[in-house]
């Protein structure tokens, strides 16, 4: 069964201001939002009881009573205080602050690893691992997992490449062909540096791995494999929160399948690369 959460944050940013008050009722109160009817629930959020029966139904459900069964029985596996959208505003104290960012973060991995594919996954990691040059592409902060995952690879000795000028990169993509691999990071999947370089890879041969929200975008369109993290953050937003964490968790679950195999190898080059950089360490 869809996590009915899941399905609420996905859709919030396109919901009207009455079924945005009903989101954010029933994620903030679930356990007495399942014990109501539709007018305790239009009294409590604020609309009228017509708009309750609306909402459930443009969620995919027949009725109030099939809603309250498919929240219960997602909810029942976390008991944790939830809210939509918690975005900082002026009057917000500092234990505001933390306690928004907590909601919102642990919400973003509940979500992601609800919806992960694991079957893609698997896939992706396999392709990376046969690759003889892996090429990781991402502008503004879509950039960061991107170079993260870079330099975890290029530490494990793997031909990892990463450039913040795309430019650069796109004229390094004269040289790649179907033994090579690009993985290609962006939210949105409509970032037109990204589309570009990904477009030359795909007529190089190369095989293009895809992380990025769950929507249909150009990046899917052209992606062999597409990974995808919850689509429950704005493209327009104050600032990537949900997105970032959840793509560098992605990036992180690549990499732990890419050097698993040879676990033992790895362990010891990185051991390696540690003593190396020990001597930029002060010393206590």
């Amino acid at each position: 069964m869809e996590s009915v959460r899941l399905k609420i944050r996905e859709q919030y940013n396109e919901m009207s201001k009455a079924e945005k008050k009903l989101s954010d009722f029933v994620l903030s109160d679930t356990k007495n939002c399942l014990g109501m009817t539709a007018v305790d629930i239009a009294g409590k959020s604020g609309v009228s009881s017509a708009s309750v029966i609306r909402y459930v139904q443009k969620l995919g459900f027949d009725g109030l009573e099939g809603f309250k069964l498919a929240l219960a029985a997602t909810d029942a596996q976390n008991d944790k205080e939830d809210m939509v959208d918690p975005i900082i505003s002026k009057e917000d104290d500092l234990d505001t602050l933390c306690r928004k960012m907590d909601v919102l973060v642990d919400a973003a991995f509940q979500d992601f690893f609800y919806q992960l594919n694991k079957d893609a996954l698997k896939k992706a990691i396999n392709k990376i691992k046969k690759a003889r040059r892996i090429y990781l592409v991402g502008i503004g902060s879509s950039s960061l997992p991107a170079y993260d995952l870079f330099h975890k690879l290029k530490r494990a000795d793997l031909n990892a490449n990463f450039y913040q000028d795309i430019n650069m990169m796109v004229e390094f993509f004269n040289y790649i062909d179907k033994r090579d691999v690009v993985i290609a990071f962006s939210y949105s999947g409509q970032s037109q540096e990204v589309l570009y370089a990904c477009g030359i890879a795909e007529k190089q041969g190369a095989s293009i791995i895809a992380v990025t929200r769950r929507r249909d975008s150009p990046l899917q369109d052209i992606a062999d494999i597409c990974l995808h993290v919850p689509d429950n953050e704005k493209v327009m937003r104050i600032g990537a929160f949900t997105s970032l964490h959840t793509s560098i968790m992605m990036a992180d679950l690549l990499y732990m399948g890419v050097i698993q195999e040879n676990l033992e190898h790895y362990e010891v080059e990185l051991i390696k690369t540690r003593k190396m950089v020990a001597g930029l360490k002060i010393k206590k």
